[in-house]
């Protein structure tokens, strides 16, 4: 299977909210065409999709984060996900490998990634590739 990895364009709505929808969060395509629209103008943004036979089958989005407490910035991954009839065939570690030269050059002095509690085989797959889990995440819905 051949495959390209490159910067996602407000024409892959269609195929990123069917992406985002199979990860649990359902989307529309209009409603994403425009997310998709603010992401690739902010510097601090990167949304890189992986294409095979014209179908984009998997999608990463970072954001860069200022760290104050010891004035670094962090590449904080947003949403990752592989359709799950191409998963285990490295697309997600390319996927990060994309993400992991946006950190490098915005010069991050990490990478972070949340995931729910739920997502078993997703902690080990960031384990494999080196992830330490750190910290536990909470939030408040306003």
């Amino acid at each position: 299977m051949t495959v390209l990895l490159r910067r996602a364009t407000k024409a892959d709505a269609k195929h990123v909210a069917l992406l985002l929808t199979e990860l649990g969060y359902p989307s529309m395509e209009a409603d994403v065409q425009d997310r998709l629209v603010h992401s690739l103008r902010r510097y601090s943004s990167c949304f890189v999709v992986v294409q095979s036979a014209g179908e984009v089958i998997g999608l990463i989005s970072a954001e860069l984060v200022p760290y104050f407490p010891n004035g670094s910035t962090i590449c904080r991954v947003t949403s990752l996900v592989v359709s799950s009839h191409h998963r285990g065939r490295g697309l997600g570690e390319q996927l990060l490998a994309g993400v992991a030269d946006f950190a490098r050059e915005h010069h991050c002095s990490g990478i972070e990634i949340t995931s729910a509690e739920h997502r078993v085989e997703a902690h080990h797959f960031y384990q494999k590739l080196g992830f330490s889990r750190t910290s536990f995440r909470f939030f408040q819905a306003l």
